[in-house]
C-alpha cells in the first residue's frame, strides 16, 4: 500500500510540472538516518528534481516521497519545496555542489515507539553536498544532512536531526 501512495504522489506530481515551467533534471533515491534523536529511525524516498525557470529567488524544486520509519512503526511522507544548487568545478573535470533547500512536509504518522514528532504537518531544511559523475555527469552522489521540525505548530516539537546519502540519476543530459 505505501509503494501505491508513493507512486500516486510522484505521479500527481509529474502531471502537474507544466503548470509551473518545471524541466525535470534528476530522479533519485535517498536513505537518511537519524541521529541524537529518534535513534533507529530511517527515510526511504524517491526524490525528483527540477529546474525552474519563473522564480529570481531559487533554481530548483525538490519533491520526494517515501517511508520514514524505524523497526516497529513505518510512516509515508510527501515533501516539496525550494532548493539553492552551488556549482564548483573540483579537480579540472569534476564538477561539486552544495545544495541548500527547505520544504513542507506531511508525515501520515510521527509517533516511533513511544516517542512523537508531534504533528503532521513538518518543515524539512537541508544541506547537500555532492559530486557528478559519469562521461555526461549524468550521475550524482551526495551527502545530505536534514532537520525535521513542526515549527512550533505542535505543543511537541523534538523535531530531529537526519544524515545520509543520495544517488541520482540526470535526467536533462
Amino acid at each position: 500500500m505505501r509503494l501505491v501512495k508513493i507512486l500516486l504522489s510522484l505521479t500527481l506530481l509529474l502531471a502537474q510540472s507544466a503548470a509551473f515551467a518545471l524541466q525535470f533534471e534528476s530522479v533519485a533515491v535517498r536513505n537518511m538516518n537519524a541521529y541524537k534523536k529518534f535513534d533507529g529511525v530511517t527515510q526511504n524516498a524517491v526524490v525528483i528534481k527540477a529546474k525552474i525557470d519563473r522564480s529570481k529567488y531559487f533554481d530548483r524544486m525538490e519533491f520526494s516521497s517515501g517511508e520514514l520509519g524505524n523497526d516497529e512503526d513505518s510512516s509515508f511522507f510527501v515533501s516539496a519545496g525550494p532548493s539553492w544548487r552551488f556549482n564548483k568545478r573540483i579537480a579540472g573535470r569534476g564538477l561539486g555542489f552544495i545544495e541548500l533547500g527547505t520544504s513542507p512536509t506531511w508525515i501520515d504518522d510521527g509517533n516511533f515507539g513511544d516517542e512523537s514528532l508531534g504533528g503532521h504537518f513538518f518543515f524539512t531544511s537541508n544541506v547537500q553536498l555532492g559530486m557528478h559523475f559519469g562521461y555526461r555527469r549524468e550521475l550524482t552522489l551526495s551527502v545530505r544532512v536534514h532537520h525535521i521540525s513542526n515549527g512550533g505548530l505542535s505543543s511537541k516539537n523534538p523535531g530531529t536531526d537526519m544524515v545520509g546519502i543520495e544517488l541520482s540519476y540526470a535526467l536533462d543530459r
